[in-house]
């Protein structure tokens, strides 16, 4: 079974936590539907800390997901730095009913070179897929099911602890750390020039000798894609002034 643009990550149970409460939405399309499922985080004090709200599904056939959007809503009193929520769909292929999970990630806290913005108390976010879903012919998605597998406070306390979400997002944040430690190599190897690093960031590729997984090159790509913006909207001064080392006082 093919499925375009998902990311693997399989779901992690929450069963050392609080039992999560569960609200179900429906949402319509030509002769079928799909259900979404959402598993909200335990409550505390009796709100829920961190809450899926306004779930939206737009499917113009029974095997294909044209977008899917929903919004995270800070109900706590801390801002939250990152969150890696789990996005199972269960679809039927044959009579057989199968579940694909992917883990959809929003990190403020991503690189000290990037000025990301915490989810304030109060404030909304927006997460969803990125693009196109779409399984083979004859299958039809029948669910989406919704769960906040990881929550990091600006304080750092963390909700999910150990679990996939945390895993991949410190991954993420690792690749961008050690593209970036490469990069200020090739620029002091070439003199503090950006002769070799420019080329390096147009290429849209990570270099293999260092070892990334799959996880760590989307956090180096990250880096890359932002450090390319930059050079493109700031110019090179503004590059080149994250990649040299910094002078002792």
């Amino acid at each position: 079974m093919r499925c375009r643009l998902v990311i693997g990550c399989a779901a992690v149970a929450l069963s050392v936590l609080a039992w999560p409460s569960r609200s179900v939405v429906s949402q319509s399309r030509d002769a079928s539907s799909i259900k979404i499922i959402v598993n909200q985080l335990p409550q505390s004090g009796g709100v829920v800390p961190i809450e899926i709200i306004q779930p939206a599904v737009v499917s113009s056939a029974p095997n294909k997901l044209d977008d899917f959007t929903y919004l995270l809503k800070n109900n706590s009193g801390k801002a939250v730095d990152a969150v890696a929520v789990i996005r199972t769909i269960e679809y039927e292929d044959g009579g057989k009913v199968y579940a694909d999970s992917a883990c959809e990630t929003a990190d403020a806290a991503f690189h000290p070179d990037m000025s990301g913005k915490p989810l304030i108390p109060g404030g909304q976010m927006s997460m969803g897929s990125p693009g196109p879903i779409s399984f083979d012919q004859g299958v039809t998605i029948k669910e989406i099911t919704l769960t906040i597998n990881y929550v990091e406070y600006a304080d750092h306390a963390a909700y999910g602890s150990g679990g996939e979400g945390e895993q991949r997002i410190k991954a993420m944040r690792e690749g961008a750390r050690r593209y970036k430690a490469c990069l200020e190599q090739e620029y002091s190897r070439a003199g503090n020039s950006l002769t070799t690093i420019v080329p390096e960031l147009q290429a849209a590729t990570i270099p293999a000798a260092l070892k990334l997984d799959s996880d760590q090159t989307m956090g180096a790509e990250r880096y890359r894609l932002y450090l390319l913006n930059t050079f493109q909207r700031r110019g090179a001064a503004d590059v080149e002034s994250r990649l040299k080392p910094i002078e002792p006082h």
